[in-house]
């Protein structure tokens, strides 16, 4: 392990190899913040009851919230977080950004770090977005080897909801065989940069490379493998394991920005990750937090507050 760059001091970071795919080398990497006497100390706090959490990112994202890492780790929480192959850290020269065919390959990396966290400990997953999809199709896949899933706005399901995805599913897969990783969508809006980055007066800092104001160029293998990804969930057994919902309380998609985004979901249709979420398991806690964007967690301080709360009182039921 080394110093992680990104999140300074108290964080180190470890190269996961991956083998090798068509566009050369891969690698994942996994950070872990280092444990501190104080972490505990002020709060009464028994560390050996917490399990430990492991961090996803979303799409076109990667790791970067010291203050969520921190504030998990002062609670007794051993913390880890994963970059995806092709994300952040993580994306080597010549790749793709985000490119996959399939989310399954994600196993092998999420396999990795669950081998370092330690086999005895099987964390909570925390995962945003694609992220939350890719942690609940492992979660079904290798029952008994995570606690539980804490996820922050899940891509479980497309806009307007399943009808939609199978409309769908035929032609982007079409597309998907002949364009690979080749984008098959136009450039994303700036709506949800324009609401956090610091660039346009909010309040979080993130690179624009790994995470850029657009987002990448969405590759048609990558579509392809979450609309797949999504009817093999729907498909899927019902998670045993607790599992948490965030999301914000409203939607707020268009081609227009309108000062209504900077405090609902710019991203997603939360109507249709809702009734996704109600069929993961028959212990699913689901949360709507007012005023919170996509990513909860990158909200104003009230709605940021709000979701730490939440979090915070079910990683309490399910380590009591």
């Amino acid at each position: 392990m080394t110093p992680d760059r990104v999140l300074g001091d108290g964080y180190t970071a470890q190269q996961l190899d991956l083998g090798a795919d068509s566009e050369g080398p891969v690698i994942a990497t996994l950070i872990h913040r280092e444990r501190a006497a104080a972490d505990t100390a002020e709060r009464d706090i028994d560390s050996a009851s917490r399990p430990p959490i492991l961090v996803m990112h979303g799409w076109s994202d990667y790791v970067f919230d010291r203050g969520l890492l921190e504030h998990l780790g002062t609670r007794g929480h051993d913390v880890w977080a994963l970059d995806l192959r092709k994300y952040g850290r993580s994306l080597l020269p010549g790749q793709t950004p985000t490119s996959i065919d399939h989310l399954s390959r994600y196993d092998r990396e999420i396999g990795q770090a669950l081998r370092i966290i330690g086999p005895g400990t099987p964390p909570v997953l925390l995962a945003h977005s694609t992220g939350g999809l890719i942690a609940a199709l492992w979660a079904q896949r290798r029952p008994g080897t995570v606690r539980a899933l804490a996820l922050n706005s899940p891509w479980l399901e497309m806009h307007l909801g399943p009808g939609a995805r199978t409309l769908a599913d035929g032609p982007v897969r079409l597309l998907a065989d002949r364009l690979q990783h080749r984008p098959i969508l136009p450039p994303g809006s700036t709506h949800f940069a324009r609401t956090t980055h610091r660039k346009y007066g909010g309040q979080y800092e993130y690179d624009l490379d790994w995470k850029p104001e657009r987002g990448h160029r969405f590759p048609a293998d990558t579509f392809a493998a979450v609309i797949d990804g999504q009817k093999r969930l729907r498909a899927a057994g019902p998670l045993p394991i607790p599992v948490l919902v965030l999301h914000s309380a409203r939607t707020r998609i268009g081609a227009k920005f309108t000062e209504e985004m900077r405090r609902a979901d710019s991203v997603l249709d939360v109507r249709s990750l809702v009734h996704a979420a109600r069929g993961l398991g028959p212990d699913v806690r689901i949360e709507a937090v007012d005023g919170a964007r996509h990513d909860v967690f990158l909200s104003d301080a009230d709605a940021r507050a709000r979701s730490l709360h939440f979090l915070e009182d079910w990683l309490e039921t399910i380590s009591s």
